[in-house]
């Protein structure tokens, strides 16, 4: 990936005026959950296999007490009613959104979803190639069994090199068996299915019209008002903290 590749995915838009129609989209998409630097790419090395993590996947464990107990619906994790909402627009082959997966969101987990204060809305959306297209479906898939994020945080934990084709449906089936209570051959058999086509659709359309041509990107609101792109510096929780406390407090 070339230095202008990664200036690209991590370029901040100054200033973005949304316009009303685009502003009352982006709401109705938060409230019906939207289904209505440098970073390596490498192939993570694997995880011993053992009887509670037989794929192999690296973090399992971790991710599993991440977002044990708190509520997912669909593409919504958190409390419906939570003070603030944050919407992440994300590539499932994008190594600078692993990133912040990795290196920022299970602090932000802990200490705003958790406690009720933040809901986040996942968008998984296309930026990089051709193996992102199945990434996108797997994740929204596993929403229909409110296992988005587990997914999409294992996909991120184990990511491997952009484009090379690892991102497949025998990688699909092996990531989907590591998420604790995910039925595979339904994740499998729901990849293409009017709700996974709706969520995806939506994403993208609500991308579009926010002018989000990179990833990742994020917007915040609180509760009932319309949402505005948050700026950071970088990809650590510390980045984020100022503006999520503002919106939660």
């Amino acid at each position: 990936m070339t230095d202008e590749q990664r200036r690209r995915r991590l370029y901040i838009f100054g200033g973005v005026i949304l316009a009303v129609i685009v502003i009352v989209g982006i709401v109705i998409a938060v409230s019906s959950g939207g289904g209505s630097g440098t970073s390596s790419s490498t192939t993570a090395a694997s995880a011993p296999k053992t009887a509670s993590n037989p794929s192999g996947m690296k973090g399992v464990s971790a991710i599993k007490s991440e977002f044990a107990g708190i509520p997912q619906n669909d593409n919504v994790l958190g409390d419906p009613n939570a003070k603030a909402t944050m919407m992440v627009f994300a590539d499932l082959q994008c190594p600078f959104c692993a990133e912040f997966e990795n290196n920022a969101f299970p602090a932000i987990v802990k200490r705003y979803v958790r406690p009720g204060r933040l809901k986040v809305v996942f968008q998984p959306i296309v930026i990089i190639g051709n193996d992102s297209i199945l990434g996108a479906r797997a994740a929204a898939s596993a929403g229909q069994q409110n296992k988005l994020f587990e997914y999409a945080a294992t996909v991120y934990r184990n990511q491997g090199k952009e484009n090379s084709g690892y991102l497949n449906q025998d990688y699909v089936k092996k990531v989907g068996s590591s998420v604790s209570g995910l039925d595979v051959n339904k994740l499998v058999a729901n990849l293409k299915t009017a709700p996974v086509n709706k969520l995806l659709n939506d994403a993208q359309s609500i991308a579009t019209s926010g002018h989000v041509s990179s990833t990742p990107t994020f917007f915040v609101a609180k509760a009932g008002q319309p949402l505005q792109q948050l700026q950071v510096s970088d990809l650590t929780a510390g980045a984020f903290s100022a503006q999520l406390d503002r919106v939660t407090g």
